[in-house]
Protein backbone atom coordinates (compact mmCIF):
# COMPACT_ATOMS: atom_id res chain seq x y z
CA UNK A 1 0.00 0.00 0.00
CA UNK A 2 0.99 3.34 -0.59
CA UNK A 3 1.19 6.59 1.23
CA UNK A 4 -1.81 8.20 -0.02
CA UNK A 5 -2.13 12.04 1.29
CA UNK A 6 -5.70 13.12 1.72
CA UNK A 7 -7.35 16.68 2.70
CA UNK A 8 -10.73 17.30 4.02
CA UNK A 9 -12.12 20.83 4.09
CA UNK A 10 -12.99 21.78 7.29
CA UNK A 11 -15.20 24.21 9.46
CA UNK A 12 -13.70 25.68 12.41
CA UNK A 13 -16.19 25.29 15.25
CA UNK A 14 -17.77 28.41 16.57
CA UNK A 15 -16.17 30.58 13.36
CA UNK A 16 -16.72 31.06 9.43
CA UNK A 17 -13.41 30.26 8.79
CA UNK A 18 -12.73 26.22 6.75
CA UNK A 19 -9.30 24.94 6.59
CA UNK A 20 -7.61 22.13 4.63
CA UNK A 21 -6.33 19.19 6.82
CA UNK A 22 -4.64 16.20 6.44
CA UNK A 23 -7.10 13.30 6.76
CA UNK A 24 -5.96 9.65 6.65
CA UNK A 25 -7.82 6.19 7.42
CA UNK A 26 -7.98 5.86 11.57
CA UNK A 27 -8.80 2.48 11.20
CA UNK A 28 -4.76 1.85 10.01
CA UNK A 29 -3.33 3.71 12.57
CA UNK A 30 -1.63 2.16 15.75
CA UNK A 31 0.07 3.77 18.67
CA UNK A 32 2.45 2.19 21.17
CA UNK A 33 4.92 2.97 23.88
CA UNK A 34 8.41 2.04 23.10
CA UNK A 35 10.30 0.46 26.22
CA UNK A 36 11.18 4.04 27.53
CA UNK A 37 7.85 5.06 27.25
CA UNK A 38 8.15 7.23 24.22
CA UNK A 39 4.95 7.39 21.80
CA UNK A 40 5.06 5.73 18.46
CA UNK A 41 2.94 5.53 16.02
CA UNK A 42 2.63 3.05 12.79
CA UNK A 43 0.12 3.64 9.56
CA UNK A 44 -0.80 -0.11 8.37
CA UNK A 45 1.08 -0.88 5.51
CA UNK A 46 3.17 2.00 5.14
CA UNK A 47 5.33 3.98 7.57
CA UNK A 48 6.48 4.27 11.02
CA UNK A 49 7.05 7.18 13.23
CA UNK A 50 9.65 6.87 16.54
CA UNK A 51 8.12 9.94 18.40
CA UNK A 52 4.98 11.00 17.91
CA UNK A 53 3.27 14.27 19.78
CA UNK A 54 -0.89 14.65 19.85
CA UNK A 55 -2.74 17.46 20.19
CA UNK A 56 -5.92 19.21 19.32
CA UNK A 57 -6.41 21.05 16.37
CA UNK A 58 -9.07 23.10 17.74
CA UNK A 59 -8.49 23.34 21.52
CA UNK A 60 -11.17 25.59 22.75
CA UNK A 61 -13.64 25.39 20.24
CA UNK A 62 -14.35 21.52 19.86
CA UNK A 63 -11.97 20.07 21.95
CA UNK A 64 -13.77 16.45 21.46
CA UNK A 65 -12.53 16.30 18.04
CA UNK A 66 -9.99 16.71 15.06
CA UNK A 67 -6.80 15.24 17.03
CA UNK A 68 -3.78 16.03 15.17
CA UNK A 69 -0.50 13.71 15.14
CA UNK A 70 3.13 15.14 14.54
CA UNK A 71 6.29 13.68 14.44
CA UNK A 72 9.11 14.45 16.49
CA UNK A 73 10.48 17.83 14.39
CA UNK A 74 6.70 19.12 14.81
CA UNK A 75 5.78 17.64 11.31
CA UNK A 76 2.29 17.06 11.14
CA UNK A 77 1.71 13.52 10.24
CA UNK A 78 -2.30 13.31 10.17
CA UNK A 79 -5.67 14.51 11.51
CA UNK A 80 -8.07 12.12 12.95
CA UNK A 81 -11.61 13.69 13.43
CA UNK A 82 -13.08 11.25 15.51
CA UNK A 83 -11.00 9.14 18.32
CA UNK A 84 -13.79 6.23 18.73
CA UNK A 85 -12.63 4.64 15.83
CA UNK A 86 -9.03 4.24 16.88
CA UNK A 87 -8.48 0.50 17.87
CA UNK A 88 -8.93 0.75 22.14
CA UNK A 89 -5.19 0.88 23.36
CA UNK A 90 -4.26 3.66 20.32
CA UNK A 91 -7.23 5.80 22.13
CA UNK A 92 -6.11 4.79 25.14
CA UNK A 93 -3.36 6.45 24.74
CA UNK A 94 -4.28 9.21 22.82
CA UNK A 95 -6.84 9.95 25.72
CA UNK A 96 -3.44 9.92 27.91
CA UNK A 97 -1.45 11.99 26.04
CA UNK A 98 -4.15 14.46 25.87
CA UNK A 99 -4.65 14.69 29.31
CA UNK A 100 -1.71 15.10 30.02
CA UNK A 101 -1.20 18.04 27.51
CA UNK A 102 -4.09 20.05 28.58
CA UNK A 103 -3.74 19.85 31.81
CA UNK A 104 -6.98 22.38 33.38
CA UNK A 105 -6.93 22.88 36.98
CA UNK A 106 -10.99 24.07 37.94
CA UNK A 107 -11.09 27.16 39.98
CA UNK A 108 -13.89 26.30 42.87
CA UNK A 109 -13.16 29.22 44.84
CA UNK A 110 -11.72 32.51 44.43
CA UNK A 111 -10.23 33.55 47.58
CA UNK A 112 -8.42 37.29 46.61
CA UNK A 113 -7.41 39.12 43.01
CA UNK A 114 -4.76 42.22 43.33
CA UNK A 115 -3.99 43.89 40.22
CA UNK A 116 -0.59 45.84 40.21
CA UNK A 117 0.80 47.27 36.98
CA UNK A 118 -0.95 45.14 34.13
CA UNK A 119 -0.59 41.82 36.32
CA UNK A 120 -2.98 40.67 38.02
CA UNK A 121 -2.26 37.89 40.90
CA UNK A 122 -4.90 35.58 42.14
CA UNK A 123 -5.21 33.38 44.67
CA UNK A 124 -7.90 30.72 44.41
CA UNK A 125 -8.79 27.20 45.49
CA UNK A 126 -8.96 24.41 42.31
CA UNK A 127 -10.37 20.84 42.26
CA UNK A 128 -6.51 20.35 42.70
CA UNK A 129 -5.38 22.29 45.86
CA UNK A 130 -4.69 26.11 46.92
CA UNK A 131 -2.90 27.92 44.17
CA UNK A 132 -1.54 31.38 43.42
CA UNK A 133 -1.05 32.71 39.91
CA UNK A 134 -0.01 35.52 37.66
CA UNK A 135 -2.14 36.33 34.96
CA UNK A 136 -0.60 39.45 32.53
CA UNK A 137 -2.36 41.25 29.70
CA UNK A 138 -6.17 39.41 30.54
CA UNK A 139 -7.08 40.23 27.07
CA UNK A 140 -4.18 37.88 25.84
CA UNK A 141 -4.63 35.00 28.92
CA UNK A 142 -8.79 34.77 29.14
CA UNK A 143 -10.50 33.03 27.01
CA UNK A 144 -14.60 32.16 26.69
CA UNK A 145 -15.56 28.90 26.91
CA UNK A 146 -19.02 27.63 26.15
CA UNK A 147 -21.38 27.59 28.89
CA UNK A 148 -20.44 30.89 30.50
CA UNK A 149 -17.20 29.15 31.26
CA UNK A 150 -13.58 30.61 31.01
CA UNK A 151 -10.21 29.93 30.21
CA UNK A 152 -7.19 31.13 31.97
CA UNK A 153 -3.84 31.15 31.05
CA UNK A 154 -1.40 32.25 33.68
CA UNK A 155 2.34 33.84 33.09
CA UNK A 156 3.78 30.20 33.45
CA UNK A 157 1.39 28.66 30.69
CA UNK A 158 -1.03 26.60 33.05
CA UNK A 159 -4.32 26.49 32.68
CA UNK A 160 -7.26 27.07 34.77
CA UNK A 161 -11.19 26.67 34.18
CA UNK A 162 -13.27 29.41 35.36
CA UNK A 163 -16.90 28.28 36.09
CA UNK A 164 -19.82 30.40 35.02
CA UNK A 165 -20.58 33.29 37.72
CA UNK A 166 -23.61 31.47 38.57
CA UNK A 167 -21.60 28.52 39.32
CA UNK A 168 -19.22 30.68 42.20
CA UNK A 169 -20.10 31.94 45.82
CA UNK A 170 -20.97 35.71 46.55
CA UNK A 171 -17.16 36.53 47.31
CA UNK A 172 -15.55 34.81 44.69
CA UNK A 173 -18.46 36.49 42.06
CA UNK A 174 -17.67 39.75 43.54
CA UNK A 175 -13.89 39.40 43.02
CA UNK A 176 -14.19 38.12 39.64
CA UNK A 177 -16.58 40.83 38.13
CA UNK A 178 -13.54 43.11 39.66
CA UNK A 179 -10.73 42.45 36.91
CA UNK A 180 -13.12 41.24 34.65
Amino acid sequence: MSWVETYQQVQIPGGEEQRDILSIDPSKIRLFRDGKGILRLTIEGDRSYLTVRVSRAFPLSCSGGYIGFSDGKGRQIAVVDDLSVLDPESRRLVEEELRKRYFVARIERVDGVKEMFGVVQWKVQTDRGPREFLVRGMRESVFDLENDRVLIVDVDGNRYELPGLHELDSKSRALVEKVM
